[in-house]
C-alpha cells in the first residue's frame, strides 16, 4: 500500500457551524419546553428547571474538563435534552398513576420517584456502556460524543431524580394540606 495522500480533519468548527448548532439547540429547547408546560402544567415547570439546570451542570462539567463543543459534542448536548424529558415522562406517568390510584398527594409522588429510579439507573448505566464503547473504539469527533453523552447522563441521572423531587417537596412544603397536585 503506498500512500498517495493523507489528511487530518480538526474536530473544532467555524463559527458559523457552531451558531447553526446552538441555534437549533435553543430552538429544540424551546419547543421542548413549550411541550413540557402545556402537557403537565405546573409540574412542567419543575420539569424545566430540572432541565435547564441539568444543562447548566454539563456546561459547567465539559467546560472543567476543556472540552471543545464540536457538532458531536452538539448532538450530545441535543440528546441530553432528549434524555432529560424522557426521565420526567417517566416519572411524571408514574406519579399519574399513584394519583389515580387515590394515594395521596405525597405518597405518589415518593412511590413515583422511588419506582421509576431503578429504571433511570438501568437506562443510564446501559448508555453509559455505550458511550464508553464509542470513546474507547471512535476517533476525536465520537469520542467527544462520548465525553458529552457520559457527562449528560450523568447530569440528568441527578438532577431528574434529586432536583425534581426537592423542587416538588419544596413546592408541598408551602402548602399545608396538599389534595391535588397539578400534573
Amino acid at each position: 500500500l503506498t500512500y498517495l495522500e493523507e489528511g487530518a480533519i480538526s474536530q473544532t468548527l467555524g463559527a458559523d457551524s457552531i451558531r447553526s448548532g446552538v441555534h437549533a439547540s435553543l430552538v429544540g429547547l424551546t419547543l421542548v419546553v413549550s411541550f413540557m408546560l402545556a402537557f403537565y402544567k405546573l409540574s412542567g415547570v419543575n420539569a424545566v428547571v430540572a432541565l435547564v439546570l441539568n444543562l447548566i451542570i454539563l456546561l459547567g462539567l465539559m467546560s472543567y474538563i476543556g472540552a471543545v463543543m464540536t457538532l458531536p459534542g452538539i448532538a450530545g448536548f441535543i440528546l441530553t435534552i432528549g434524555i432529560g424529558v424522557d426521565s420526567n415522562v417517566l416519572i411524571f406517568e408514574r406519579i399519574k398513576e399513584e394519583l389515580a390510584a387515590q394515594r395521596g398527594v405525597r405518597a405518589s409522588i415518593n412511590a413515583g420517584f422511588n419506582r421509576v429510579f431503578l429504571t433511570l439507573l438501568d437506562t443510564h448505566i446501559a448508555a453509559l456502556i455505550a458511550a464508553a464503547f464509542l470513546f474507547q473504539f471512535g476517533t476525536g469527533p465520537i469520542r467527544g460524543f462520548a465525553v458529552t453523552l457520559s457527562l449528560g447522563l450523568l447530569s440528568n441521572l441527578f438532577t431528574s431524580t434529586f432536583v425534581s423531587k426537592t423542587l416538588f417537596e419544596l413546592a408541598l412544603n408551602r402548602r399545608q394540606q396538599a389534595s391535588t397536585l397539578s400534573i
